[in-house]
């Protein structure tokens, strides 16, 4: 987790400011159940009233309110006398009978000293006697007793004696002559004007928010994968031997999405849910008498989420090794196609395919089923406990302890909690998936480099210089006993070395050393006066122009696949063309140098590939050639003509030229043979002088030479 924090510390202001845009969208959704109970209980029920500010009153209701009264409020209002027009609530009333309209400056605290004395009204109004109002004026003692008995029946209604004060305005606005309908029309457009406002600042920031997340998880991705890529351009022989190729393309592509995946849900959902569910519970706070489902719920969900990730986790970590079995599986069929096919084992293919396959489908539909179940549960839990809050908020509701808005905010935060909650709980059954992965790429980025180059390296010559072998030995890593033993041998400028021996006796490892696709295990290789090892690799490989075993092309033209290793003139391509007696196939092609090459060659025959992979190591224009058994494809004719045009080449540029072949007619022309058996140098020298002394050549060149050619020899 350290090492994936460490890519992300570069887009640090970014993920503030997607912090930032989060707790803005937390803020916006949670504000719109306040509005929603809003429009309820204040547009609908209160008739879009917001409080019980008595704007207008009749001058015969303030006379009922003055009994209950210890202050003259009259003070704070202007008298309108019948016939005449004041605006009241942006209304112009016409007023049927003399009535007090609320000054602007008026004192806010008559607002809450008028509470009381409304319900004392409202009570009254409903006995249908009106008389009391004479004797409370001139009996302070029965005016006492009024107030007492009022008292005990408004008693059990403290809690919503300012609901009710605000329906006695509604009312008493209603006989002022104002259109209580506009209020609440008004009321609800406005507040639901608020409310879309909100949903669109809320859609705004969300868009932003997931783009910067998503870039950032982009970002994030691709580096890893640059580095993951650089990583492996780094590998030698020996830690490509740990890697298989396909765990290696899984780990670049499937893994790296994994991480990908995470990063940006982690920005979003991660930063969202904590931020929503926390804010929520001081929400629901707000009403205790409710609470107790929540917690119910919660407890549930946690049962469910612990029991989940006890079954699906062991899975998760073998989903990637059974990719990484996949993958090459897939691959080795592709890559050995034409021997599946003249082999008739297609079938036998199939059924490894399908073994493979069925593992992995089986492993992936119990992961996939155990998710899948969980959601209808949790689903159901979801509209159990609505169902709960609906059952018992109504009984609240029908006591008066709690208004219908309230209830249908109460669900909506009790809902923003269970899903931040969830959220937060399937991220965490994401992340050991994630993690698994992210160790997978980490293994690859942490892997050692055997080969690695020196603190200061020196420069190499640009002169062609002597290479030389002194007592090299070398041994695979974890092998048991030593490929190559004590060679040594001189290869100057201007010579043809080439090195011939049975299968296994080392001739492709050894030519491996000179690049450092291995290094050795003992002794030195010397290129001039210096081990190679004391140059860097790219300097090192910048003189060396390397044809391999196993001819290999890119997706592109024959141009490009030429120029691979560095760019050149026509002269320079025509040259390595000629050369490598490529021309003839090339100008029989429609588009020359530029017609098509598919992936891996497929498009052109083993021969033409091989002169191809010439063409591009004589274009680097090279000190040292090195051709591994690269004529193994090419008819004697072709083979000769090749060889006699790399002498020219080799006479006029005075690099060395090293061979590694199968045939004694591709080497018998050079100045030095060595061969090679069991790891070891048997013999070494001319082609005549190895037929006289060195018995493992004699038999070599007795199985592929005839007498007359051998006696001529």
């Amino acid at each position: 987790m350290k090492r994936l924090l460490n890519y992300l510390k570069p887009s640090w202001l970014i993920i503030l400011i997607i912090i930032g845009l989060t707790y803005a969208q937390v803020q916006f959704d949670l504000a719109l159940p306040d509005y929603m109970s809003n429009i309820v209980t204040e547009g609908i029920e209160y008739g879009g009233l917001e409080d019980n500010t008595l704007y207008a009153i009749r001058s015969s209701e303030m006379d009922k309110l003055e009994c209950f009264l210890d202050e003259d409020i009259k003070e704070n209002y202007i008298l309108v006398k019948k016939g005449d027009e004041a605006r009241v609530l942006n209304q112009i009333v016409s007023f049927k009978e003399d009535t007090y309209v609320l000054k602007e400056d008026y004192d806010k605290s008559i607002t809450d000293k008028l509470v009381k004395p409304m319900m004392y009204v409202s009570a009254i109004s409903k006995m249908g006697d009106d008389s009391v109002y004479d004797l409370i004026r001139s009996d302070d003692n029965y005016k006492a007793s009024v107030i007492e008995k009022l008292d005990v029946t408004l008693s059990g209604y403290e809690d919503n004696l300012e609901t009710a004060a605000i329906l006695y305005c509604q009312e008493e606005f209603k006989q002022v002559g104002l259109n209580t309908e506009v209020i609440e029309t008004n009321y609800i457009m406005h507040t639901g004007m608020v409310m879309l406002g909100i949903s669109l600042l809320s859609m705004l920031v969300q868009i932003v928010s997931t783009y910067l997340a998503t870039k950032t998880a982009a970002g994030v991705a691709a580096k890893i994968r640059s580095d993951v890529f650089r990583k492996v351009e780094s590998f030698s022989n020996s830690e490509f031997t740990k890697f298989s190729s396909s765990s290696l393309i899984t780990r670049t592509t499937n893994d790296i999405t994994q991480i990908q995946s995470l990063v940006q849900v982690s920005l979003r959902m991660l930063l969202m849910a904590p931020m929503m569910g926390i804010t929520s519970v001081f929400k629901v706070m707000r009403y205790p008498d409710l609470i107790w489902i929540l917690i119910m719920a919660l407890i549930v969900i946690t049962g469910m989420m612990i029991l989940t990730l006890v079954i699906a986790l062991p899975k998760f970590s073998k989903i990637q090794v059974i990719i990484d079995k996949l993958n090459n599986t897939i691959r080795e069929f592709l890559d050995g196609m034409l021997v599946i096919r003249a082999f008739n084992n297609e079938k036998k293919e199939e059924k490894r395919f399908d073994e493979t396959n069925t593992h992995l489908t089986k492993t992936m539909l119990f992961v996939n089923r155990t998710m899948a179940v969980m959601m209808p549960l949790l689903n159901f839990l979801m509209n159990f406990v609505s169902v709960l809050i609906i059952w018992y908020g109504a009984k609240q509701i029908d006591i008066n302890a709690m208004s219908v808005g309230n209830m249908m905010a109460f669900i909506q935060y009790a809902t923003h909690v269970l899903m931040s909650f969830m959220i937060v709980a399937m991220i965490w059954i994401m992340i050991p998936r994630a993690m698994i992965s992210a160790r997978r790429v980490f293994e690859v980025l942490d892997t050692e480099n055997t080969i690695n180059d020196p603190t200061n390296p020196l420069k190499i010559s640009d002169e062609n210089e002597v290479l030389k072998f002194d007592n090299v030995s070398f041994k695979y890593p974890m092998a048991e006993s030593a490929v190559l033993e004590n060679i040594s041998f001189e290869a100057r400028p201007g010579e043809t070395v080439a090195f011939i021996g049975s299968t296994g006796s080392g001739k492709s490892t050894l030519i491996q050393l000179i690049p450092r696709l291995y290094d050795v295990s003992g002794g030195h290789i010397y290129y001039g006066n210096h081990d190679i090892r004391e140059y860097s690799q790219k300097d090192l490989r910048e003189k060396i122009g390397y044809v391999t075993q196993r001819a290999i092309l890119f997706n592109g033209d024959i141009r490009s696949n030429i120029e691979f290793g560095r760019e050149v003139d026509e002269r320079h391509l025509n040259e390595a063309i000629e050369v490598s007696q490529a021309k003839e196939f090339i100008d029989n092609k429609e588009d020359g140098v530029s017609s098509a090459i598919n992936q891996g060659g497929t498009n052109v025959s083993g021969g033409q590939k091989q002169r191809l992979s010439i063409a591009r190591a004589l274009a680097k224009d090279a000190s040292i050639y090195i051709f591994d058994d690269s004529f193994s494809a090419l008819d004697y004719t072709t083979d000769k003509k090749l060889r006699n045009a790399l002498k020219e080449v080799i006479l006029k540029t005075k690099a060395t030229l090293l061979i590694v072949a199968q045939r004694i007619s591709t080497i018998k022309d050079a100045d030095k043979i060595i061969v090679l058996d069991s790891g070891k140098i048997v013999g070494m020298g001319t082609h005549k002088e190895l037929l006289k002394n060195c018995d493992v050549y004699l038999e070599i060149a007795k199985s592929q030479l005839s007498e007359e050619e051998l006696a001529n020899a």
